[in-house]
């Protein structure tokens, strides 16, 4: 054992304001506005009150579907009163989910023509982010059975269900509107989709980089926990951030009309399918405001090279913190002999010591021996194809093994360390497995499992290893 050298740093990567420490800039006849809605009703539910400011004062608009919404299976079997549905009848839910998202969005000021289908796999696209690049086969959609875009009407029609798709059809989009803003959905998010299509946005955008000005990314949310209370319609009320997320972006809010939110709210009347199983929840986003946040790109902080480092706290995306450290015990202590009947992760912190990236995963209560971790670290490199770049997946097993994938290959993993302390595993990956040269920005998430239940995952993150691509909200740029 080795008793680690004092050591203290504080990056600070701005603080999150409150909403009511800064109004939303409402849209002005320069913008171009692309709001990107994981199914229809999310751009009603999270736009409605922008789209109705942007069409009335002459900004050019355009809304894309990421899925047509074709899984939401209890809906869909609630409205028709139908315990079985077969893959046919699951597309015709799609194609009338699509209606229904026209109707609505007619009601903001929208014509058909502003309105852009992918029709990729509802309830597929981040398994698509996560699992499917490079050689894999495409995604099948449980609903559909379907391995490609199977609405003839939409953008990517026969587009194979392969995360390349998604982001080439996004690339066009933006290409051909050029757009000023991009409105998405959080990562933090709590509705897969949801989370995918921040994914998919980001690397659209920064994709583009190098052939048109990068649009500026804000982010609405839609699925967290039982958020917004109360529930049904108050327009009288305002809108602010989930408390958790308060520190995860920069919030402002666009204020609403009366009239402004009574249209949204009968907007969000028109998506006839959702409301069977959550009218109550849907119309409590008619209110009088709508919030949006921009989210910084955080540089990972390098350590002297000799420098042992053990880090009592680190806060996501704002300051990481590390503290004189402490005795590790040695990398094979065992874990704890109380199994937790649930496992929750707290956070992951990321710092560069040399030639090695360290990641500190926390969690909210000590490992059993049937927890297992998996963490995500997919490199981005400027100039180059991100389906080309290294995906790892490094799975920590109930007994602490480690195994390590890039895609779908498993790769040797004798360089990858882990130490397990009470609740944390430190985690040390060469940065050579990210690929050469070094790449500039990573996407990552971490998940844990008990045994071979899906116990929790955390939003995906993007973080810079390049000084100068962090502290932005568009790395883009």
């Amino acid at each position: 054992m080795r008793r680690a050298v004092a050591l203290v740093w504080l990056v600070c990567l701005g603080a999150a304001p409150a909403v009511g420490q800064g109004p939303f800039p409402p849209p002005t006849p320069a913008d171009r506005i692309v709001v990107v809605a994981p199914h229809p009703d999310d751009e009603v539910i999270g736009t409605g009150g922008l789209i109705q400011q942007a069409c009335a004062t002459g900004a050019a608009v355009r809304v894309v579907y990421l899925t047509s919404g074709d899984h939401n299976q209890i809906a869909f079997k609630l409205y028709k009163l139908r315990l079985h549905l077969r893959p046919r009848q699951y597309l015709a839910f799609g194609e009338l989910r699509e209606r229904e998202a026209i109707a609505a969005t007619g009601l903001l000021g929208l014509s058909r023509e502003q309105l852009t289908f992918l029709g990729y796999p509802d309830w597929g696209t981040l398994r698509m982010w996560r699992d499917y690049w490079g050689e894999c086969p495409p995604f099948r959609s449980d609903a559909t059975q379907a391995t490609a875009v199977p609405y003839r009407d939409a953008f990517g029609f026969e587009h194979p269900y392969k995360p390349e798709s998604v982001v080439a059809d996004l690339e066009e989009v933006f290409r051909e509107f050029r757009p000023t803003k991009v409105f998405v959905t959080h990562p933090a998010d709590t509705n897969p989709d949801h989370r995918s299509a921040a994914n998919f946005v980001r690397l659209a955008v920064l994709q583009l980089g190098g052939v048109q000005t990068a649009p500026q990314i804000y982010y609405y949310v839609v699925h967290f926990g039982s958020w917004p209370r109360p529930y049904h319609y108050h327009p009288e009320l305002a809108l602010e951030p989930p408390r958790q997320l308060l520190d995860d972006g920069v919030w402002r809010s666009l204020p609403l009309t009366p009239e402004q939110t009574q249209r949204k709210y009968e907007a969000i009347l028109q998506n006839r399918t959702q409301l069977t199983v959550s009218e109550y929840s849907l119309v409590s986003f008619a209110r009088a405001n709508e919030i949006f946040a921009t989210i910084d790109v955080p540089v990972i902080p390098a350590a002297p090279v000799n420098t042992v480092i053990n880090w009592k706290q680190a806060i996501r995306n704002k300051v990481v913190k590390f503290t004189p450290a402490e005795v590790l015990p040695a990398p094979d202590a065992e874990r704890s002999e109380v199994e937790p009947v649930s496992l929750e992760l707290e956070e992951t912190a990321f710092i560069r010591q040399g030639d090695e990236l360290i990641a500190q995963v926390t969690l909210r209560n000590r490992l059993g021996k049937r927890a297992n971790v998996h963490l995500f670290l997919y490199a981005y490199k400027r100039g180059e194809d991100f389906d080309r770049r290294p995906k790892l997946q490094v799975n920590i097993t109930p007994l602490g093994r480690v195994h390590v994938f890039d895609g779908g290959q498993r790769l040797t993993n004798e360089s990858v360390t882990v130490v397990s302390v009470e609740n944390r595993l430190i985690v040390r990956v060469p940065l050579r497995l990210l690929g050469e040269p070094r790449p500039d920005l990573l996407f990552t998430a971490t998940r844990a499992n008990l045994g071979e239940v899906a116990a929790d995952d955390t939003a995906w993150r993007l973080f810079s290893l390049s000084n100068g691509l962090g502290n932005r909200h568009n790395p883009a740029e």
